[in-house]
């Protein structure tokens, strides 16, 4: 039997699997990315809920649901773009607080999915906190 060469097979191998393992790695780096925008936004949110329950203190010219944006602006500002106050919805009602966090997070491999961003949601809800006189 005729020994064929096979000079360069490992080179179109690797031309035919290099996209698949591009298009693989960054799916990966992308669900670490949503991971922490995640996190990021349960922190915020939670921040945000504790400030609208009244259990830290804010400034008298300041609403506890302003303070709760702050907060929730301020711990979401590692995000890329950054949480912005339109993002927060803060509600109080029936004894406890509640924050929503709404982020549209842009994605690496975003030409693959429609739209280009997914769209993060994370609440907390925290019981108000009894005011002196109440």
């Amino acid at each position: 039997m005729k020994n064929i060469p096979r000079r360069g097979a490992a080179a179109v191998e690797l031309a035919i699997l290099l996209p698949f393992l591009a298009l693989i790695f960054s799916a990966v780096i992308d669900f670490g990315r949503v991971f922490y925008a995640t996190q990021a936004l349960d922190n915020a949110a939670s921040v945000a809920a504790m400030a609208a329950s009244g259990t830290t203190w804010v400034p008298s010219t300041t609403t506890t649901a302003d303070a709760a944006k702050a907060a929730a602006v301020t711990e979401g500002a590692t995000l890329s773009p950054a949480l912005t106050a339109e993002q927060v919805s803060v509600t109080v009602a029936g004894g406890a607080a509640t924050v929503t966090v709404t982020y549209d997070f842009p994605l690496l491999t975003g030409s693959l999915i429609p739209g280009r961003s997914v769209s993060l949601q994370r609440s907390s809800t925290v019981r108000v906190a009894p005011r002196p006189g109440d």
